[in-house]
């Protein structure tokens, strides 16, 4: 076969595949990226683990000062070992904000916005984030990774084309 013989074989190895195999690896990037993400995410970000924030008995104070407010009511004993750690991060935090790392009971307390006793002193605590985890399908990760594999292999046809040729020409 000659340098300007176009067969569609030729064409089909030549321009068709590396095309698919650029697309293919585009649409695998776009899948494995986000589903990579979404098996790491615990472990590098807050995902799961709702932010509170506590203002001071002052703020608190001024805040409810005209009005008895109809929100729950909490004292610092009936948290759950992880709000009282948030808590008490919370108060320390210069923004007044801590994640609440593990079981959250009083989650829609927290919510609403509550008032908890802590040392004899009324605090007023509520949920500023959520942090919702980023959920994606079981099989996004593994099917990007599979189409960016397909698609390397389009896009490295043509030279494993052009060597089939040169053999075969070689050899007949």
């Amino acid at each position: 076969m000659s340098e300007n013989e176009r067969t569609p074989a030729s064409i089909l190895f030549t321009y068709v595949a590396p095309l698919l195999g650029v697309l293919l690896v585009a649409v695998g990037i776009g899948a494995a990226v986000p589903g990579g993400y979404a098996i790491v995410q615990e472990d590098i970000s807050t995902c799961g683990q709702p932010t509170i924030a506590v203002e001071g008995p002052e703020e608190t104070d001024r805040r409810f000062a005209d009005r008895t407010p109809s929100i729950d009511r909490l004292p610092f004993e009936e948290l759950s070992t992880a709000e009282r750690e948030a808590f008490v991060e919370a108060l320390s935090d210069p923004v007044g904000e801590a994640h609440v790392r593990g079981p959250f009971p009083n989650h829609r307390a927290f919510t609403n916005g509550t008032l908890i006793t802590y040392e004899g002193e009324r605090y007023f605590s509520t949920v500023v984030s959520e942090n919702p985890c980023y959920e994606v399908a079981p099989l996004q990760f593994p099917l990007g990774v599979f189409a960016i594999g397909l698609g390397t292999v389009g896009i490295l046809t043509p030279p494993l084309y052009r060597r089939l040729v040169r053999l075969e020409e070689e050899a007949g």
